[in-house]
């Protein structure tokens, strides 16, 4: 018998242990829950603080709101406008350039076309003397394409030639 009382003795140290550990844990976690339970009721009077401030400070800004979005436009046409007169006055400034330098091509342009005016420039009697070469060839059985070709003037150019010398 001496070995059963010895194990129901162990036994119920056992049990006593392990009552002994469940309480300490046991202990434990209600310690845990009442630290969680105090932090959301503090965040509940928070909450409830914050809701009670902001339902004060939309009633009051209600009226400011207006005058609020009128400084928020002000200053942002103001940025818009600081930013962008840089841009604009490199613009005028590149548009001033581009307009020197079309003048300066039409300057040079004209100057070209004055060159080859003096360089082309023909006497009248050539003209006579093509007028009198149009009618020649045409009489002698030449197109109105041939001759222009040959004397290097537009068909239009013989066509009046000959229209004005009736034999078209």
């Amino acid at each position: 018998m001496n070995i059963e009382i010895v194990s129901l003795i162990g036994l119920g140290l056992l049990v006593v242990i392990l009552f002994f550990l469940i309480f300490l844990r046991d202990s434990e976690v209600s310690k845990k829950l009442d630290i969680y339970e105090r932090v959301i009721e503090d965040l509940n009077r928070e909450n409830h603080a914050l809701s009670k401030r902001i339902e004060k400070l939309t009633s009051k800004d209600k009226l400011n709101i207006k005058l609020f979005k009128d400084e928020i436009q002000k200053e942002i046409k103001d940025q818009v406008q600081n930013s962008l007169l840089p841009m604009v006055d490199s613009i005028r400034e590149i548009e001033a350039v581009m307009l020197n330098f079309q003048e300066e091509q039409i300057y040079r342009i004209d100057s070209l076309e004055n060159r080859t005016k003096e360089i082309n420039y023909t006497p009248s009697n050539i003209t006579e003397s093509n007028e009198k070469q149009i009618i020649f060839q045409y009489k002698n059985g030449k197109s109105e394409a041939m001759i222009a070709k040959d004397l290097r003037i537009g068909i239009g150019e013989v066509d009046l030639i000959l229209k004005l010398a009736n034999l078209k």
